[in-house]
This record gives C-alpha cells, sequence and structure tokens, in this order.
C-alpha cells in the first residue's frame, strides 16, 4: 500500500490543481469575482494538501483518501459549473453544451459535501467507527449519498437554465424519483445529525489524546460557525449576499479551510496539546473585544451628553478611554479564562511564578533544591524528582 499511496494521492493532488486551474481560467472569461475564487480554490486546496500529507505520512488512515476525494469532487464541480457559465454566456466566446458536464457539476459538489458530513466525522480521528454498533450509520450515510445524487441524475430540474434538457430526466412527480430525492435528502440529513453524534460519544469515552485531537475539529467547526453566523447577520442588515462580489463569502471560504488543517494537525499529532491554549487566548480575546466595543458606544453616548460640546471630542475621549482599558481588562479576563477552562495551565504557571518570587534572592543550594522539587512536583507531577549539583570552581 505504501508504494502505491505516493503516487495515487500524487495524482489526485495534479487533477485536483488541474481542475482548478481551468475553473479560474473558465471564471476569467465572466465576471466572476477573483478574490472570491482564490477564497474558494484555497479551500479544496487545504483539503487536498491536507490529504496528501496525511496519506504520504499514513497511508492507511482512510481521512487523507476521503479528504483528497473530496477535494477532487469540489475541483471537478466547480470546473463543471465554470464551463456550464460559459456555455450559456452570450458571445463568440461561448462553448458547446454537454449533458455529461451537467451531470458532473450536479453531483461532485454533492459527493464532496457528503463524504466531508457523514464519512469524515465518522472515522475521525482513528479512521475507525467508534464501535461496531456504528455500521447501520455508516451504510446509511452511503446509502443515502447515493439515492440524493441519483435523484439529481434524473430530475429535469438539474438542467434548468440551460439550453439542453436532462436525457435521463423523470417526470417531476414521478414516483421513483420523489423516493430518490426526497428520502434520500431524509436518510442523509439523519446519517449527518448521528455522525456528529457519533464526535460526542468519541470524546465521553476518549483518552486523553484523542480528547484534544477532537477538540482541535471542535474549534474549528466553532470558528466556522461564528462566520456563518456573522454573515447571517450581515446579510439581514445589508441584504442578501451575491456569490460574486460579496465578502462574506470570502471570508465564510477561508473559515472552512481552517477545517482540514485542523484536522490534518489532529492526526498528526503536531504540537496537539496547544489546543487549550488557543482556545483560551480566543475566548478571552473575543470576551474583551466585545467588552471594549460596548463600552466604546457606551462611552460615546455618555461623553456626549455630559459634554457639552459638539464634534468628535466624545468619540475622541471614549476611545482613549477604551485604550486605557484594554491591558488590565485583557488580564482580568485571560486569569478569569484560565481558571475556567484552562486550570492546569493556569495552576503551573502560578506555582511557578511563585517559585521565582520565593527563590529570586536565594543563595543556599540546599533550599533551592528544595523548592524546586517542590516546584517541579507541584507542576509536571513525576513519579521521582532528583537534583543533581556539579562540582566545580
Amino acid at each position: 500500500m505504501s508504494g502505491v499511496a505516493r503516487p495515487l494521492a500524487g495524482a489526485m493532488l495534479a487533477l485536483t490543481l488541474a481542475a482548478l486551474t481551468a475553473s479560474a481560467w473558465l471564471a476569467a472569461r465572466g465576471d466572476v469575482d477573483t478574490i472570491v475564487i482564490m477564497a474558494v480554490d484555497g479551500f479544496v486546496v487545504a483539503n487536498a494538501a491536507t490529504g496528501l500529507l496525511l496519506t504520504t505520512r499514513r497511508p492507511r488512515h482512510p481521512i487523507g483518501w476521503l479528504l483528497l476525494t473530496s477535494a477532487l469532487a469540489y475541483a471537478a464541480g466547480g470546473l463543471a459549473i465554470g464551463y456550464l457559465e460559459a456555455s450559456v454566456s452570450s458571445g463568440p466566446r461561448s462553448l458547446p453544451v454537454s449533458p455529461a458536464v451537467a451531470w458532473v457539476g450536479n453531483v461532485a459538489f454533492g459527493l464532496g459535501s457528503g463524504i466531508s458530513a457523514t464519512f469524515l466525522l465518522l472515522l475521525f480521528p482513528t479512521g475507525h467507527l467508534p464501535s461496531p454498533r456504528w455500521r447501520p450509520v455508516a451504510w446509511l450515510a452511503g446509502v443515502a449519498l447515493a439515492a440524493l445524487l441519483a435523484g439529481v441524475v434524473l430530475s429535469p430540474s438539474s438542467f434548468e437554465g440551460l439550453p439542453v434538457e436532462n436525457p435521463a430526466a423523470l417526470d417531476a412527480s414521478h414516483p421513483v424519483l420523489l423516493v430518490l430525492e426526497g428520502g434520500g435528502f431524509s436518510l442523509l440529513v439523519a446519517a449527518v445529525v448521528l455522525s456528529v453524534a457519533s464526535l460526542v460519544v468519541r470524546y465521553r469515552r476518549a483518552p486523553g489524546p484523542q480528547r484534544q485531537q477532537l477538540k482541535w475539529v471542535a474549534f474549528s467547526a466553532l470558528v466556522v460557525g461564528v462566520a456563518l453566523a456573522g454573515t447571517a447577520v450581515w446579510e439581514a442588515v445589508n441584504g442578501a449576499a451575491s456569490v460574486s462580489d460579496d465578502a462574506e463569502n470570502l471570508v465564510t471560504t477561508i473559515s472552512l479551510a481552517l477545517v482540514p488543517v485542523a484536522i490534518g494537525v489532529a492526526i498528526l499529532r503536531h504540537q496537539l496539546f496547544d489546543i487549550d491554549r488557543i482556545i483560551s487566548r480566543t475566548i478571552s480575546y473575543g470576551a474583551v473585544s466585545a467588552l471594549l466595543i460596548g463600552a466604546y458606544v457606551a462611552g460615546v453616548f455618555v461623553f456626549r451628553a455630559l459634554l457639552p460640546v459638539e464634534g468628535e471630542l466624545p468619540v475622541a475621549v471614549s476611545t482613549l478611554a477604551v485604550a486605557a482599558l484594554f491591558n488590565p481588562l485583557r488580564r482580568r479576563v485571560q486569569g478569569l479564562v484560565d481558571r475556567r477552562f484552562n486550570r492546569s495551565r493556569y495552576d503551573a504557571a502560578r506555582i511557578i511564578a511563585d517559585f521565582g518570587r520565593r527563590v529570586r534572592n536565594q543563595t543556599d543550594l540546599a533550599v533551592l533544591a528544595s523548592e524546586l522539587v517542590v516546584a517541579a512536583g507541584n507542576t509536571m507531577r513525576p513519579a521521582h524528582v532528583t537534583v543533581w549539583f556539579r562540582r566545580g570552581s
């Protein structure tokens, strides 16, 4: 397997990059925002690069192959959609429409999304199901995805807006099509919910390192959720987003690219235990930002009410007040977060700080050795502690 894994993974990556390059060239023919295209391509490349790294380092681990497959599906879908947009555009450079391209464009995105939302979650991080009892969920995900994609192939609405009809289309009220589309979608939703539940079950039963792996992906999913919530609020205030020219799509795709990166870090266990520090810092800085924004807005209104002047003076006074509050508030909030979410690291830092204060002016080696043994025992909790002194001038 290891001898075949590297060239196969390289070939899948090469096909993905070729499809992304071709879709970017097709997008350049139209009015598609280049920044958004780059962001979407970055998400696909993050999946492909992480998949390549995992398959070369751990060729028997299925997560890397799933990431490569989903990246190739996204790239193929993007190429097909770009080709269809170029084929329906008016002008001498329009391209001929092919039913096969329309099928690929509709099926590929569903395949990539279905793999990411089911099998990737079911097998993360060990590459195996949580237990044999979860096999029906894997079969449910496979059957649901196959049924839904078959419904897409047979649906007349898949070719909507194209100057060609679906040669395999069934009538919209055909019972087979209703079962494939409606039943497949319902079963897929159930499979996704159960796949997420499998991560919760894993976390409750997992040992320490596996919990840290799950925390990486949970944190990246939280970032995606915050980005989606922010874009929803932005659209509610400013109107519906346009995929071609709205910055919120850029934020969403960049946040999505964090998920495969977190998966790679978790499986390869590179700086695995840093996730607690990342989470605590994110929470603390998010809380500080929210408090400072609230204080700034309230300060502007208060100073405008108290100061008998007009203009920018209340804004300037509020800005100075918020700047003065930043460091004290950050230290206070960081301490509260560390005590709540990162207790062991907080206790270790406090013990080391107390040790530094006690021995700052200490010259007795016996006392220093005793204090060092106590600090090492309270922070690292080793089975044995021994202090060696080198004799010399």
